[in-house]
């Protein structure tokens, strides 16, 4: 578990120091990519109430460096985790019944790179009746692809009740 830890941790370092300076951009320019960042994240609490998978997955980077660390777990397979997984869980999912965000903080890296730290709360009730609570924080690196802000890394935890 250190090695992960330590090697996810090199990684983002690697990721984020290649990003530019952050002192090119004005602070005008800050707090307007941190608002279009907040929006996508905004958009992407709705669209899984939606259950709108095409949004979802084009939320996520299917580039060649996606990365997702969750809960122990470390996936460079974007299919597998966002096409696949997600998949599963909205075939299964009757409603989302909330999605909360709080607690942002961007850090706007340049015009095109963005890391973003959150804690989240949300409430699915499943078809089988069931409903699952989850709770935790989770860091998000957006990069700017096609116009769009898509996450690349993404790292955190859940902690269900």
């Amino acid at each position: 578990m250190k090695a992960f830890k330590l090697c996810l941790a090199i990684g983002i370092s690697a990721q984020l120091s290649s990003c530019g300076n952050p002192d090119n951009i004005s602070e005008a320019e800050r707090i307007a990519i941190a608002k279009e960042v907040q929006g996508r994240l905004d958009g992407y609490a709705d669209a899984v109430k939606r259950k709108d998978l095409e949004w979802v997955q084009n939320f996520w980077s299917d580039e060649k460096d996606f990365v997702l660390a969750g809960d122990g777990e470390l996936s460079t397979d974007y299919n597998s985790v966002i096409v696949k997984d997600y998949g599963d869980f909205f075939a299964t999912m009757k409603e989302m019944s909330y999605l909360n965000w709080s607690n942002g903080e961007a850090l706007v890296l340049n015009e095109n790179t963005v890391s973003y730290a959150t804690k989240f709360d949300w409430l699915a009730v499943m078809e089988s009746g069931d409903t699952i609570k989850s709770r935790g924080s989770w860091l998000y690196l957006f990069r700017k692809s096609d116009g769009q802000w898509k996450v690349v890394h993404s790292a955190g935890t859940h902690i269900y009740n």
